[in-house]
């Protein structure tokens, strides 16, 4: 976009800014974005630049479809987690690109905790012939 430009923000922890993520809008405070050792800290705390439209909306290039969740996880240090494993993927992609590795490690254990969940308490085979039978009765110990 023309009118883009890079700047260096550092500023009052409870000063507000506006961010444009992928085109999802949202408005917090330095403060939150600053609350724990993320590359937000980094991006906010002056030693990085960013990239500001000319409206002054920051701009990073990423899917805002879970920034709202990112934003809560930094104000409150817990969040809760999506439902479905494709969301929860998505979500453990956003914690990792963010540096968020509290987020990360609790999505990697939800969706290890699922897959789980998922696997059958038991198994029934299918035996096609004879051989097979015999081959299964053999492999018991009852």
């Amino acid at each position: 976009m023309s009118g883009d430009h890079r700047t260096v923000i550092k500023g009052n922890p409870s000063q507000y800014v506006k961010l444009n993520i992928g085109g999802s809008l949202h408005y917090t405070t330095i403060g939150t974005l600053t609350k724990h050792d993320t590359m937000l800290r980094a991006m906010f705390s002056g030693r990085m630049e960013v990239l500001t439209d000319s409206e002054g909306w920051i701009l990073i290039d990423r899917c805002g479809k879970h920034f709202g969740t990112i934003l809560n996880f930094l104000r409150d240090g817990c969040v809760p987690l999506p439902e479905s494993c494709k969301q929860m993927a998505e979500l453990l992609a956003e914690a990792k690109y963010y540096c968020i590795s509290e987020l990360a490690e609790s999505c990697e254990q939800a969706l290890l905790k699922k897959e789980r969940e998922t696997e059958p308490i038991c198994r029934v085979p299918l035996i096609t012939s004879q051989k097979e039978e015999q081959l299964l009765i053999s492999s018991t110990s009852k």
